[in-house]
């Protein structure tokens, strides 16, 4: 197999404590004994061995996405200097689009004008309007961060080239269309709102004592979204209507597809996919790193494998097999399927909340092509 994209752990530090982070608050701690910044060394290595790969598969162009944490803990400078270290390396002939997951607390002017220079494409974390995002995304010493994200947000604003939208965690106690006014009044198009991570023994929080929480406000949220606020592209939802008007895509809040990216951690260790440290300590590790093995090594190991067959229709559990909706859903996002007892061999812990908003996107949808052909 052969990927293109790497994402770029720089920094396995946060200045915010959210409470529902999967780096920091889920089952996998090994954050605890890696480098909290990667070393300029282990960015060089890691060049280097894109380099390699580059001239073995004949790929010419790649996509780096540095991630964190918070990528700028490791420091503006250093991180446009990784940057930089990278395409150096690369030399001319290969392209590179690099971007950046941010909680939006630490941008400056002087930073976004580098990142612009070098068409660095910033995605930006906020859950919504001020009393659902300061909820969750608190700093250390507990006060609110709404406040500087929107203040990263409008100076985002003022460099729509490299604004590539922002991501939120969904919080059902809040009414989805004051979130999506939220979003429509700062004029951001491009939104990825995504559920709480959680497993089958981690449940969601507040389903067992109210099993609708979820499954209503996803519907709400869609309605509010397909009749008031689609000017937003909110990426599931847009998902769900092409896959209901049988286009195929992909999303990591659904299942199927193969990995398509390899994570480097602040240490050069090689991982899958790191959203796996919501189900168990080291779920990600492949077992080695940059000094230690190639790209290729890295994919053609066996927890690659075994992380491309569980994505596979054929392991999909028998329910879901027998679901008109499998193609779609495809289980749901791969951590939301874990037990103890047979690891991901498991419909998603949201498996309901899934089935019932693609049904009534697929009702949405049938009775606004209803109404718009009695209309001609």
């Amino acid at each position: 197999m052969m990927i293109n994209t790497f994402f770029l752990r720089v920094a396995a530090s946060c200045n915010l404590d959210c409470d529902y982070c999967y780096v920091f608050k889920h089952r996998d701690m090994s954050w605890k004994n890696m480098p909290a910044i990667m070393s300029e060394a282990t960015v060089s290595s890691f060049a280097t061995r894109l380099k390699e790969y580059a001239v073995n598969t004949n790929l010419n162009e790649f996509n780096i996405i540095f991630h964190g944490g918070e990528p700028l803990m490791c420091g503006a400078k250093k991180l446009i200097n990784f940057a930089d270290t990278i395409s150096d390396t690369l030399g001319d002939d290969i392209k590179v689009s690099y971007s950046l997951q941010t909680n939006g607390t630490l941008l400056t002017e002087t930073f976004l004008n580098e990142c612009e220079k070098r068409h660095i494409g910033i995605s930006l974390s906020v859950d919504g309007h001020k009393r659902v995002h300061d909820k969750h995304r608190k700093y250390k010493n507990g006060n609110g961060s709404h406040d500087d994200v929107v203040k990263g947000i409008k100076l985002l604003k003022d460099h729509p080239s490299i604004f590539e939208g922002v991501i939120g965690v969904i919080d059902p106690c809040y009414e989805p269309d004051e979130v999506l006014q939220f979003f429509d009044e700062l004029g951001i198009e491009n939104v990825d709102m995504l559920l709480p991570d959680s497993t089958h023994i981690d449940l969601p929080k507040g389903r067992s004592q109210q099993p609708e929480l979820y499954k209503n406000w996803l519907i709400k949220a869609f309605d509010s979204w397909f009749f008031n606020h689609q000017s937003i592209h909110l990426r599931t939802f847009e998902h769900i209507l092409t896959g209901v008007l049988g286009e195929d895509g992909s999303l990591d809040a659904f299942g199927l597809g193969s990995l398509d990216y390899l994570t480097v951690e602040t240490d050069g260790t090689y991982h899958t996919s790191d959203i796996l440290k919501v189900a168990y300590e080291n779920a990600s590790a492949i077992g080695f790193g940059v000094d230690d093995g190639s790209f290729e090594q890295a994919l053609s190991h066996e927890k690659v494998k075994q992380y491309n067959a569980m994505l596979s229709v054929e392991a999909l559990p028998q329910k879901c097999k027998d679901c008109m909706y499998a193609n779609l859903c495809g289980g749901g996002s791969l951590p939301h399927r874990y037990n103890e007892t047979n690891d991901f061999d498991n419909p998603s812990i949201y498996c309901e909340e899934m089935y019932s908003l693609i049904h009534h996107a697929e009702e949405v949808i049938k009775q606004a092509i209803e109404a718009e052909m009695a209309n001609e």
